[in-house]
């Protein structure tokens, strides 16, 4: 199914005052909403600057349309980003009917594959104890809480330690 193309001015930007004319807009925003009929949409938005052509005559303000502000901001961003919009919008709708498949998670191809091995877990009957091994540290793991190491960076001005050890 074909395509429509929806272009609507959503704000107008300008000058109260301007070269002699009131309420002279410069800019627009404006979005451009695709729709293929069957529920698929996407939409694009986005502002340009409106043309000040001293050879068109100024428009006042009261009589701008949708029409008017939009045929500004397609002359203003031309045909080939208007051929650009609208692909980009018919790729969005096409994902939509037509999705991609989900991407998967590739291993890096540099880092060696991590091999699982599966321990086989020993049971205790009942009747038998399961005393585990303690576990020893070595001398340089002990540390004495009353004799914890500082830093060798000094108090900041306001006398807290910029390190969380000093």
């Amino acid at each position: 199914m074909p395509i429509n193309y929806t272009w609507t001015a959503t704000s107008l930007i300008g000058y109260p005052v301007l070269d002699g004319e009131t309420d002279v807009v410069t800019r627009a925003c404006y979005t451009v909403l695709a729709d293929d009929g069957d529920g698929h949409t996407a939409d694009y938005s986005n502002f340009a600057y409106t043309p000040l052509d001293p050879s068109v005559p100024f428009i006042p303000y009261a009589d701008l349309t949708n029409e008017i502000i939009i045929g500004w901001v397609q002359y203003n961003i031309g045909p080939d980003l208007i051929a650009s919009i609208q692909g980009s919008l018919a790729i969005q709708v096409e994902r939509q009917v037509t999705p991609p498949p989900e991407p998967e998670v590739l291993p890096l191809p540099w880092v060696p594959p991590i091999v699982e091995v599966a321990v086989p877990i020993q049971e205790v009957s009942s009747g038998e104890s399961f005393i585990a091994t303690p576990a020893t540290l070595r001398a340089e793991q002990i540390v004495d809480p009353m004799n914890l190491p500082t830093s060798d960076v000094p108090p900041s001005v306001d006398g807290m330690s910029t390190n969380i050890l000093g």
